[in-house]
């Protein structure tokens, strides 16, 4: 083995561990399981020493593989720097960009948004990871971020995508059943889909008072997708940003409930560590993501709202 496999060999160690599993490391780096395997018992001959204790299913590091992967993360990170150092000195849109978001958003908006982008700027690649969880964008060197609300970390950039309103919901089977409210105090009387990023206490501004009422219902979910459906189905009454159900409430398919009430708007921001902006890759997405977006984005007085301030520090 030449020192040039070596290095390559460690940054597929690394890679395995990273990932949880050999499956999940041949998917991201583009080779076979058995090429992976076969790099990793190349590197054990090589060191005299076993770096993982293997079963069927699963693996788990050695002391010695435990010390090592230390310095195979270092150099797949260090690898990963230089290449991206590199891209910065190119004037046009090129190399490999990671972003994460919601499955809901991700699904329903940004993905037709980088199919566009990409036919736009065919030299650049896209790793996708749809995910509800919160992601360490530092920690797993990811690009750029797509959530509600910018995330509290000083040490990224943020910049607003878009804003819409939330509105309360209901479909026209579930009215027929149980009714429309006709007040806030009848909200606590109905069904509802509850939805883990949204309180169980409704925050309304219903002319010039504020009202907190507190909901319930019998389906409870973690995903947006899953809420609309759960909504459409008739289950309860549902909070929901207003953009994904405009065509479904002008077609009569769904009901707007209280609309003189206003719940607090729903914003959605670009997270990005500091310095990516420099690339030309990652500003011509974000600059490309805001003006797709700022369609959505619409005030109360009529005018878009999104921000149109880059970070690029």
């Amino acid at each position: 083995m030449s020192a040039l496999d070596e290095v390559r060999a460690m940054m597929i160690f690394a890679r395995v561990v990273d990932e949880g599993g050999f499956s999940a490391a041949a998917r991201k780096m583009g080779l076979s399981r058995a090429a992976i395997s076969h790099q990793i018992r190349q590197l054990e001959t090589r060191l005299g020493v076993p770096l993982l204790r293997r079963s069927t299913r699963s693996f788990s590091l050695t002391d010695a593989g435990a010390r090592y992967y230390d310095s195979c993360r270092t150099i797949s990170l260090e690898a990963e720097a230089a290449r991206k150092r590199v891209e910065e000195l190119r004037d046009d849109p090129v190399g490999k960009i990671s972003l994460t978001c919601s499955v809901h958003l991700g699904t329903l908006r940004i993905v037709p948004i980088l199919d566009r982008f990409r036919q736009t700027y065919p030299g650049v690649s896209i790793d996708v990871h749809l995910s509800d969880e919160v992601v360490d964008l530092i920690g797993r060197g990811i690009d750029i971020a797509v959530r509600s609300g910018p995330l509290k970390n000083s040490e990224l950039k943020n910049f607003k995508l878009y804003q819409t309103h939330r509105i309360i919901a209901a479909s026209t089977s579930y009215v027929s059943k149980f009714g429309l409210p006709e007040s806030p105090d009848d909200l606590s009387e109905h069904e509802w889909v509850m939805y883990s990023r949204v309180p169980e206490t409704l925050t309304l501004q219903c002319g010039e008072g504020t009202r907190n009422i507190r909901v319930s219902g019998s389906v409870r979910v973690d995903n947006a997708t899953a809420r609309l459906q759960f909504l459409r189905g008739g289950h309860g009454l549902a909070v929901v940003p207003l953009c994904d159900v405009q065509q479904e409430i002008d077609a009569g398919e769904l009901i707007r409930v209280l609309p003189d009430c206003k719940l607090p708007d729903l914003e959605i921001y670009a997270v990005y560590p500091g310095g990516v902006t420099r690339s030309a890759k990652v500003q011509s997405l974000l600059d490309y993501m805001r003006r797709e977006m700022r369609e959505i984005d619409i005030s109360r007085n009529g005018q878009v709202q999104g921000d149109s301030h880059i970070d690029h520090s």
